[in-house]
């Protein structure tokens, strides 16, 4: 394994590898043994101090003396994380941004002043759905009607409903009870419960429906029909309509066979930034900003992360997850 993440070049970690088993090395050692030539050793033993992994030292062999490795890169490390966390803060700011040119891009398409949109072309409905689940940030809620489904439909499904599981989606669907009957579609929605969605089939026939951030909903215009398109609902008063009937449908499914209990899901990097924010008692405006969603959606994670770590307030939660090494 290579030093190089941790900023070192080749050069770099050749010459420190070279000073940690022989410390006793020159610079003409250091210039023979590593194969460059001697003009350079100054810059790259320059280069390990900067590091913060050797200090200068002119009674050495080579003028620079290593620090301990445990704490000097251990540092090292502390810093790039500290680095890496600062560049993913950025990365979740920029999500606000996108999701504030969305909306502008919906203000300019003048969605219907009804709130509901009237989609027949199906290659325009998937790009519409695909857009949707590009931005959707805290839930979907489905309802999967038919059969097991085609092989190159679970293909094309499974990268997309792994990255929203990986962004800690809260993510449940209902599937008739035929799903069951395909050991393709059972091996799909084992790995996918695994990653921690959440799967139900019903033994009654359903009619499909699909409610995202419990903000809008896309129904069929026929269930009867699909091929006839669909509607994007975004009207408030329905799309709660759709997310009780969503529930009530949920409530009186049933687990899968080998589902005694939903697996709990990986800690996302999201979690940890929580986590932190847990830690230092900054506020949750502050935090969902930071994250790029609402405080709502902050809320809630909030409350999921305090009952995985059974704590009765946030600085208890805080300092567990700092006890199990979480942040």
């Amino acid at each position: 394994m290579t030093l190089r993440a941790l900023g070192f070049d080749e050069r770099a970690e050749r010459v420190y590898r070279l000073l940690l088993d022989e410390p006793a090395s020159g610079l003409d050692d250091i210039a023979a043994r590593v194969e460059i030539e001697p003009e350079a050793v100054g810059k790259v033993l320059t280069a390990l101090i900067d590091l913060g992994v050797a200090r200068p030292d002119d009674t050495a062999p080579a003028t620079v003396r290593l620090l301990n490795p445990a704490v000097a890169l251990g540092e090292l490390i502390e810093r790039v994380e500290d680095e890496l966390l600062r560049e993913h803060r950025k990365v979740g700011a920029t999500r606000g941004e996108v999701a504030d040119l969305a909306a502008r891009w919906e203000r300019r398409s003048s969605p219907p002043a009804d709130g509901i949109e009237r989609i027949e072309d199906l290659g325009a409905v998937r790009a519409a759905l695909e857009e949707l689940s590009f931005f959707t940030r805290t839930s979907v809620f489905a309802v999967q009607p038919g059969g097991p489904l085609p092989a190159e439909s679970l293909a094309a499904s499974k990268p997309l409903d792994l990255r929203g599981l990986r962004r800690g989606l809260d993510m449940r669907v209902v599937y008739e009870a035929a799903v069951l009957d395909d050991e393709l579609n059972r091996a799909y929605l084992r790995e996918l419960g695994d990653a921690g969605a959440q799967y139900r089939v019903s033994d009654v026939a359903l009619e499909r429906l699909v409610v995202m951030d419990e903000r809008v909903a896309v129904v069929p215009i026929d269930p009867a029909n699909s091929r006839m398109g669909a509607l994007i609902v975004r009207q408030p008063g329905l799309v709660a309509g759709f997310v009780r009937l969503f529930q009530r449908i949920w409530d009186e499914s049933r687990e899968l066979p080998w589902a005694e209990r939903v697996a709990e899901p990986e800690l996302t990097d999201e979690d940890r930034q929580v986590l932190a924010h847990m830690a230092s008692g900054g506020t949750d405006e502050g935090a969902a900003r930071l994250l790029g969603v609402s405080v709502r959606h902050l809320r809630r994670r909030v409350a999921r992360l305090m009952e995985r770590l059974d704590a009765g307030s946030r600085f208890e939660a805080g300092a567990e997850a700092a006890r199990r090494g979480w942040i």
